[in-house]
């Protein structure tokens, strides 16, 4: 594939991506009147790792409309398999097994956050079905080891209202957005030890249920 048409393929793909940001600015402001709480704290450049509860199917939605920068989400596959899969595809997600190994969505993650991507990640994995956080996975803090990415956490609330897991027809509700301080953690980028992260994974997993504790 020659340069001018993997240059015409981005353009068309970000294109698609930011018509679709904009409809989605429109609608969820509209339908749910969403606010956002320190989204000066993003950092603007550079490679980051967003990192957020996960209540409801409409939280990735959410939280890449009103999120300055293009996330790559990593997405389970039984939803990245379904009928929307092309537009996963188009949306550049990063498929994650279920059972087995997931060194290639790893690897995959890795590269976005070397070319100073965004990736993000709900670090629960399954969407909650209480609307309560669960534990987390130790996958972002592989990456976080890997790369030494900072971390920015968020708290989203009001989806669990709007559509709980098990639900299909929307309700309309107030939602909300907060994020923390962007996180740093010391990482060699070398030997990645399990106790490490395990560790990561629940600072951040602390963070996002104090910012819990913050939404009025």
């Amino acid at each position: 594939m020659n340069n001018a048409y993997k240059n015409i393929l981005n353009f068309l793909n970000n294109y698609f991506f930011y018509l679709l940001k904009v409809t989605g600015v429109i609608l969820f402001k509209l339908l749910y009147n969403v606010q956002v709480k320190h989204e000066t704290r993003i950092p603007k450049k550079g490679p980051l790792i967003v990192a957020a509860n996960h209540f409801s199917y409409m939280d990735p939605a959410v939280l890449q409309t009103m999120f300055p920068r293009r996330i790559t989400f990593m997405m389970t596959e039984i939803y990245y398999a379904g009928r929307a899969r092309w537009l996963f595809k188009l949306l550049r997600c990063i498929c994650v097994r279920e059972k087995g190994s997931n060194i290639t969505a790893l690897r995959e993650g890795v590269e976005v956050l070397r070319k100073n991507g965004v990736v993000g990640i709900f670090p629960e994995g399954a969407v909650s079905k209480e609307g309560r956080l669960q534990e987390g996975n130790p996958g972002i803090g592989f990456l976080v080891k890997k790369t030494g990415a900072p971390v920015i956490p968020a708290y989203i609330s009001g989806t669990y209202e709007a559509l709980p897991k098990g639900k299909t027809i929307p309700k309309i509700t107030r939602i909300k957005i907060i994020f923390g301080s962007p996180m740093t953690f010391h990482t060699t980028h070398e030997n990645v030890e399990k106790k490490d992260i395990v560790e990561i994974t629940e600072q951040i997993m602390n963070k996002i249920k104090a910012l819990s504790l913050c939404i009025k």
